[in-house]
């Protein structure tokens, strides 16, 4: 579907999740100034996993316990003040021009919504002024950088924190179509993705757990959801008879 444009100042949130040691610091700091090239009204939130570092940012968020990626974006979405706010890892890199997103999300009658990168699984969506509706993760949906609205996190609460990193963008995915929400992929931005350079350093066996071992948990939460969608497909299906 062609993109409707309009222009409208936006502020947003820019929520990332780091774990700052070594080169993994200038990764997030390369983060931030990209996506401050476009000079948009910007309130970053760091959530930090790891060591302190003091970014220049707005705020600085120590996350304590056992590593669960959806609860850190959790406690930045509480410090949340935009209107839109991008769920973000620290290993991307966004293209001057990302700001169009926001008022492009509104114009199109889109709460959430993810955009093109270099990933091979996108290579086959036309560039341009084009979005393209579903749920598909790694094309469609893209959990490394979700830009989202106020509208979205009201309607399904906060995101789910079932599985602690691997099957996070799923379990969003599931939440959207339970709640009847829109996603699309904008192909009118462009927002690249250093592949999972956080998690490929850690030990082999955290790898695992994250990449396999919360397989199960996904599934009965999936189910759930699935009950969740069916009962109000029927509701809607039952009003429209009525009608």
């Amino acid at each position: 579907m062609a993109l409707i444009n309009h222009v409208r100042i936006m502020y947003y949130d820019l929520i990332i999740v780091t774990q700052s040691k070594g080169d993994l610091i200038q990764m997030t700091e390369r983060c931030i100034a990209s996506v401050r090239q476009d000079g948009a009204n910007m309130n970053i939130i760091v959530i930090e996993t790891g060591n302190p570092y003091k970014y220049d940012v707005d705020k600085i968020i120590e996350y304590n316990g056992a590593f669960n990626y959806n609860r850190a974006l959790n406690l930045g979405l509480k410090h949340a003040k935009g209107d839109i706010h991008i769920l973000a890892n620290n290993d991307l890199i966004f293209h001057k021009g990302w700001s169009v997103i926001g008022e492009s999300m509104e114009r199109n009658g889109y709460h959430s919504a993810s955009v093109l990168s270099q990933d091979a699984r996108q290579k086959d969506f036309q560039r341009g002024d084009y979005v393209y509706e579903g749920y598909y993760v790694g094309r469609h949906l893209t959990g490394w950088c979700i830009f989202v609205d106020r509208y979205c996190i009201q309607e399904i609460g906060k995101l789910d924190e079932s599985v602690s990193f691997w099957y996070s963008d799923d379990l969003y995915a599931c939440q959207l179509r339970a709640h009847g929400i829109r996603h699309g992929l904008f192909c009118n931005v462009q927002v690249d993705h250093i592949t999972s350079a956080t998690l490929s350093r850690q030990a082999s066996s955290v790898q695992r757990l994250y990449q396999r071992g919360e397989l199960h948990k996904f599934t009965l939460r999936q189910k759930y959801y699935g009950e969740i969608e069916r009962v109000r497909n029927n509701h809607t299906e039952n009003i429209q008879a009525e009608v």
